[in-house]
């Protein structure tokens, strides 16, 4: 009962604000591995399915609207136990009701049954909201069914910084955690197991720090050399930065974000890691001019995080139509503000992690549309097999939702 409880606790946090912080799991700090595992997928599939749980469970309320928030939450989460999870009847029906207040045991008892007895003839299909599902299968076509299988469950991944990869996979073998080797990056290690490495001595020395594997190809892509004057646009908590100044500590790396409490995570990050940029500014990148030129620009620009959803499903319920539109608009806005930043024969990196076409190929065709001297090349520049279409690479076949377009500014007429 008491993981159902805590699983019941971090889902009313993240509702009620439209997301779930990093924090939040922290309550299951004194879990064993396996119930932590089961929270992790008790909150993420309960908010994953959210739209299809509601549909089903306000079939069973005389007024879905008025039902106290926690109540419904505890539906929501016996819904998904008994649909996807199948988890036998008895002992969700009596663990749910048992955590009920007291003047909602039997309704919590009495739906539970009914939503038990269509268990077995009921799936979730997509999880998306109508909207939203009618517009990726339009942009995605064929590999839409990808986009929907990767977004089931999001494995943790890190970034090998102060020891070696093989070094930290023996660490955490050592304290029976699964892990291996990712495949594209070599810094990259997969984690098969949703569990909270945070407070690992490991951590803490440095040793590793959290990193998508698809975000870590951004600095093979942006691949520092010599003393170059790299700008982060949006360094955020550093991640990226640090990775930046890991691959070639000589080059001249700038971080900048215009939010204060990012800043200052990042510069907890950058003492953990030891890694420190060349230099930091707080800058609102999209309407301000800076005062020099870079030789490379990584714009890892502010998008839906579409790719994200298999670790972040609390997007689902904060996302509109409208904010697609308006972060393509900023994104675009954001390349040509800094292309006057930039170099001649400079590389603009762009990076965003979702697949919508507005934000993807969609804003890097018009920048180009406008600007006869910028150039796209192979990010990748053919050392790996993707598929490259004259203005980016989507990565979603082989790894994550997750796009990167690299423009040289040069002379194409």
């Amino acid at each position: 009962m008491k993981a159902r409880i805590v699983a019941l606790e971090i889902l009313n946090e993240g509702i009620s604000n439209f997301f779930i912080p990093r924090n939040a799991w922290k309550k299951t700090s004194n879990l064993t591995k396996q119930d932590r595992a089961f929270v992790r997928r008790l909150v993420y599939g309960t908010l994953r399915y959210y739209f299809e749980i509601d549909k089903i469970i306000d079939t069973f309320l005389k007024d879905a609207k008025k039902t106290p928030k926690d109540l419904k939450n505890i539906l929501r989460m016996g819904t998904y136990e008994l649909i996807e999870m199948k988890i036998p009847s008895y002992a969700v029906v009596n663990e749910y009701t048992s955590i009920a207040r007291p003047k909602f045991k039997g309704l919590v008892n009495a739906v539970l049954r009914k939503i038990s007895e269509i268990s077995d003839k009921t799936h979730f299909e997509s999880g998306l909201p109508p909207w939203l599902y009618d517009k990726l299968k339009k942009d995605l076509g064929d590999i839409f069914p990808i986009f929907l299988e990767k977004n089931e469950f999001h494995e943790i991944y890190l970034r090998a910084v102060n020891k070696s990869r093989d070094e930290i996979i023996q660490d955490l073998t050592k304290q029976n955690i699964e892990s291996y080797p990712t495949h594209f990056s070599p810094w990259g290690i997969k984690c098969t197991e949703g569990i909270d490495l945070d407070g690992f001595e490991q951590f803490e020395n440095g040793d590793f720090t959290f990193q998508d594997e698809s975000s870590q190809l951004v600095g093979i892509v942006v691949d520092p050399k010599g003393e170059e004057k790299i700008l982060d646009a949006f360094g955020g908590v550093g991640t990226k930065t640090t990775h930046l100044v890991q691959i070639n500590p000589q080059a001249v790396v700038t971080y900048n974000d215009i939010n204060r409490s990012k800043i200052s995570i990042a510069m907890d990050n950058f003492k953990r890691m030891r890694i420190f940029p060349s230099k930091m500014i707080n800058t609102d990148i999209i309407n301000s001019t800076l005062d020099e030129k870079f030789d490379k620009i990584l714009v890892d620009a502010p998008c839906t995080a579409l790719g994200t959803i298999g670790k972040h499903p609390d997007l689902l319920l904060r996302l509109t139509e409208k904010d697609i539109t308006e972060k393509a608009q900023m994104q675009l806005k954001t390349l040509e503000n800094l292309w006057e930043h930039l170099s001649d024969g400079g590389e603009i990196i762009y990076s965003v992690c979702t697949v919508t076409k507005e934000e993807t190929d969609g804003v890097i065709s018009k920048f180009i549309q406008n600007h006869d001297e910028a150039i796209c090349v192979d990010p990748f520049e053919g050392k790996m097999n993707f598929d490259f279409e004259k203005l980016g690479v989507q990565l979603l076949k082989w790894i994550d939702g997750f796009y990167i377009s690299k423009i040289v500014k040069g002379d194409k007429r």
